[in-house]
């Protein structure tokens, strides 16, 4: 069932799929969540059906803490657009693409910006003269 984010509904949605999914993850059955939790087994299949039991964040929290998840991924939207994790870079002479992760891009991006360069970094290319240069800087 697909609700619009502007419905509360949406919110007991994205966390019903998620803690069906860790839990399924970890191995577990509904008993064995309520279980550890020391919840009844109805409450379980409430927060996992479509009909959207409320709960508190006290029972939200204990739920992340037994399955080993934190806290803020009980909340994520898995059908959202993912986050981002690299960026694109091409080679200029043979167009090899290569993805680089954020994190290093973050770091070359800040000590270009200290020695006055607003531009993302260029890299030699490991299997050419070329120069990998990123794809599209606007992502970034």
């Amino acid at each position: 069932m697909k609700f619009n984010k502007n419905d509360e509904n949406y919110i007991y949605n994205v966390i019903s799929k998620n803690v069906k999914k860790y839990r399924k993850l970890k191995g577990w059955t509904q008993e064995k969540l309520a279980e550890e939790i020391d919840y009844s087994l109805s409450f379980i299949r409430g927060i996992e059906s479509n009909y959207h039991q409320t709960f508190s964040l006290g029972a939200l929290w204990r739920i992340s803490l037994v399955l080993g998840v934190d806290f803020y991924k009980l909340c994520m939207d898995d059908e959202e657009k993912e986050i981002k994790r690299h960026i694109t870079y091409q080679c200029n002479k043979f167009k090899e693409k290569i993805d680089m992760p954020y994190e290093i891009i973050h770091h070359y991006s800040d000590i270009y910006k200290i020695a006055g360069n607003k531009n993302l970094p260029t890299f030699p290319c490991a299997h050419c003269d070329g120069t990998l240069i990123p794809v599209d800087p606007m992502e970034f």
